[in-house]
């Protein structure tokens, strides 16, 4: 094209190479297109790349986002080089990225690392038995493990040990019931599960106020919850050099050995006492009604506490909230009334004459009682051929007088903290809770497939590995303020941002000649989820053509 004197634009002929039509029939067109392409990359720039349309077919299509998302944190926290970057690493990648994003056994786990998601480029495929040798690694390696973490995380994070919440829970086994030497942790025990009919394992948790897991313990099924504290905080402080710390704990924990112990060890305490049987918590509240006891509102939890010393000096904090006393109050309504009928029934059998022999009149009221949870509020009259039952006054009194709408704390902290902080530091066992719910909803903890000790041990590690990039997911979405879309005055959860990002592909599309892979553009949501947790993105954009 050019202008002539007169400014028009005309057109010259330089060079014909012949009929288009004619040319592509021969193959000379796609030649001239190749030999084109070679000099634009004798140039210096990307060729320029082309593929026929024709028979172009969709390979396959694996999530991208959310095996990025856990591959973001795993080199963040350094767990390839602890784990030694070899097969053993990448098989404890692959498992935990599994938990985060669709839970499996280790059977099918080398089969979703090929078949449904795209791995990271240094992801090399291990074999099926270095799945199951790697859960041996991780058994192996579990207080090494811990420690690692402790130190990446105290960089990372400014992982605050100040406060360390701890809790129990356990997790049952289908199969065998009978004892085994290979697993001699596998025992019958009080069930969280409501599964006193299987054999179980209890496991402990330790977290920051985060909610960051940073050690785990597995005890055997029939531990007592109150013997596992001295043998944890010996731990803690041993594997853990941190200065003071204050452990929080509920009232399953709480016994004089425990407290001796947190003493002797150098620890502070915020333990809920037990509701029932326990003096320092009818004290606490007696001394609670007390007209010059000043109650503090604490609007973060919804409720006001009061302070108060016992006779032995010790210091106690008492929370009274009014949606807890409407709970609880109507809870014991029901529950007597249902249990009455029940009593009622049982008064009319032994009336009639069908039931005479006080044993199994005995047995047949403690069945009843025994599943009330309000046994304590009835009194038992038991001889041959008669049962009566009345209630306890003085339980009653202390049921809807004392207890309903309260519960009690007790501290060494020092009146430096005050009613208020205190209570507020027992809330953050909701972190705990949240992280067993993680473990048993959101990860997949049970069905445990291994039935040896070291492999059982290992499987918990591998889940708690997964809690651990859960609670850095959430904590980055927190701290970005990524709003749930369904519920914008909550934060996005871990769980469901990966779900988002699991829905971002790496489509792969192939001719006779060329590949092509491009990925799925991320939606708004995606986007601000992958900014939280800080993935490269850079490459995705564009299209690659081999």
């Amino acid at each position: 094209a050019y202008r002539n004197e007169e400014g028009k634009t005309r057109h010259r002929t330089l060079l014909r190479l012949g009929e288009a039509s004619t040319l592509r029939d021969s193959g000379e067109l796609d030649r001239i297109i190749a030999g084109l392409k070679r000099h634009t990359a004798a140039g210096g720039d990307e060729a320029a790349d082309s593929v026929p349309i024709d028979g172009l077919e969709a390979e396959s299509a694996p999530g991208l986002g959310a095996v990025e998302a856990v591959a973001a944190w795993w080199d963040r926290v350094g767990l390839g080089e602890h784990f030694g970057d070899g097969d053993h690493a990448q098989a404890i990648f692959a498992m935990v990225a599994n938990r985060l994003v669709s839970p499996a056994s280790k059977r099918r786990v080398p089969e979703w690392a090929v078949e449904d998601v795209a791995m990271p480029a240094w992801f090399d495929h291990p074999q099926l038995h270095t799945y199951y040798r790697a859960v041996d690694t991780v058994a192996d390696e579990k207080e090494a493990t811990e420690e690692h973490l402790y130190g990446r995380l105290t960089d990372l994070t400014n992982l605050d040990l100040s406060l360390v919440c701890y809790d129990l829970t356990s997790t049952f086994f289908e199969g065998s019931t009978q004892p085994s030497d290979r697993f001699p942790s596998k025992a019958f025990g009080y069930s969280r599960d409501h599964r006193s009919d299987r054999p179980q394992v209890v496991i402990g948790l330790l977290c920051t106020t985060d909610g960051i897991p940073i050690a785990h313990h597995v005890f055997a099924g029939n531990t007592a919850d109150v013997t596992t504290l001295p043998g944890v905080l010996a731990d803690l402080r041993e594997r853990f050099s941190v200065g003071s710390i204050c452990v929080v704990a509920d009232r399953g924990l709480v016994s004089e050995n425990n407290l001796d112990a947190l003493d002797a060890g150098g620890f502070d305490h915020v333990l809920a006492t037990r509701l029932h049987r326990d003096a320092a918590c009818v004290e606490a509240l007696e001394a609670s009604t007390a007209p010059d006891v000043t109650w503090t509102p604490v609007p973060q939890a919804n409720s006001a506490a009061a302070d108060v010393t016992l006779a032995d000096g010790r210091r106690c904090v008492v929370v009274a909230s009014f949606e807890r006393h409407t709970r609880d109050t109507s809870r014991t309504t029901e529950l007597v009334a249902r249990t009455e009928a029940k009593l009622l029934a049982l008064e009319d059998r032994v009336r009639q004459g069908r039931l005479k022999d006080p044993a199994k009149i005995g047995r047949a009221a403690q069945r009843i009682l025994g599943d009330s949870g309000i046994s304590r509020l009835f009194d038992l009259e038991i001889e041959e051929g008669r049962f009566l039952y009345h209630y306890n006054d003085a339980a009653f009194d202390y049921e809807e007088r004392l207890l309903a709408g309260r519960y009690v704390l007790t501290t060494s902290l020092t009146t430096q903290a005050t009613a208020a902080q205190v209570v507020l530091a027992y809330r953050q066992l909701t972190h705990v809770e949240d992280r067993f719910r993680a473990l048993k909803d959101f990860l997949h903890l049970r069905p445990v497939y291994h039935w040896t000790e070291n492999r059982v041990r290992g499987h918990i590690g591998i889940c708690v590995l997964a809690a651990v990039i859960e609670a850095l997911i959430g904590r980055d979405l927190t701290q970005a303020a990524v709003a749930d879309p369904d519920l914008p005055d909550q934060a996005l959860t871990a769980a469901r941002a990966l779900r988002e990002l699991d829905r971002i592909r790496r489509v792969t599309l192939t001719t006779d000649n060329h590949t092509i892979g491009l990925v799925t553009h991320p939606t708004a949501l995606q986007g601000a989820v992958l900014t939280a947790v800080d993935v490269d993105t850079r490459n995705w954009n564009k299209a690659h053509i081999t």
